[in-house]
């Protein structure tokens, strides 16, 4: 699959969702499972591999994020997430690395050695910025020469949303994954689709991040917005960007 052919649902899992849940009934909705490795319980890497396999399996693609403490992940060492990182990536199709992480240069460049595409990520768990700095992460994002940027803001009143969807409709040469959490921030999840966003976070049963809407929720909006199967705007035919579930 070829980013920029459509839109994209993620869906993140831990290991007690890929070991119980009926991954087969969920191959036709969702695009991509996101491992977040750093909520499974067992983190052994062999056993994660498995999984991947498992995942593959059904033609669905995976997103490999191992996040750190400080945006809301688990704490594990940097040294631990690069080994991690790097026995994992293989078994990938998506790597998503925080954007001020001090190994992102490192974990970019093991991603595309194995092409795969880097996403780096942003997230601010208490506001929106002002959309100079917004600006400011595209292109640091830009400059790690990442393929996807992703960012995540606290929405806390209805300007926020604003101010995300109006940033990332000027860069629309892009690949942008552009998020508002919290209630007031649902309408990004969908609405960014709009303004070039390429990819939307899910949930089955419990959710990873405040104001994910539910997977048959967000299909049936999807659908009622003719956006389900619809092509991005501006997609571009860029192998570089390319993954192969």
């Amino acid at each position: 699959m070829e980013l920029g052919q459509r839109y994209l649902i993620a869906l993140p899992v831990d290991d007690r969702f890929l070991e119980e849940y009926h991954l087969e009934s969920l191959k036709d909705k969702v695009d991509l499972f996101e491992f977040r490795v750093d909520q499974f319980k067992n983190k052994d890497v062999e056993y994660i591999k498995k999984l991947a396999q498992k995942v593959k399996s059904l033609g669905l693609g995976i997103i490999l994020t191992i996040r750190s403490k400080e945006e809301g992940g688990a704490d594990i060492p940097d040294n631990i997430r690069i080994d991690m990182f790097k026995k994992l990536i293989p078994f990938a199709d998506i790597v998503d690395i925080e954007l001020n992480s001090k190994i992102n240069k490192e974990i970019i460049t093991t991603t595309k050695n194995y092409k795969k595409l880097a996403l780096v990520s942003y997230h601010d768990f208490e506001k929106t910025p002002e959309e100079n700095e917004i600006q400011k992460i595209i292109d640091k994002g830009k400059e790690l020469k990442a393929n996807i940027i992703k960012y995540a803001f606290k929405v806390n009143k209805e300007k926020d949303v604003g101010k995300i969807l109006s940033v990332t409709y000027k860069n629309a040469d892009v690949f942008l994954v552009a998020i508002g959490m919290g209630d007031l921030g649902k309408i990004t999840r969908i609405a960014g689709f709009f303004f070039g966003s390429i990819m939307t976070y899910t949930y089955v049963g419990q959710s990873f991040a405040p104001g994910q809407i539910e997977l048959h929720k967000l299909i049936e909006e999807l659908r009622f917005l003719n956006l389900h199967t619809k092509s991005l705007r501006n997609s571009k035919n860029n192998k570089e960007n390319t993954y192969n579930p």
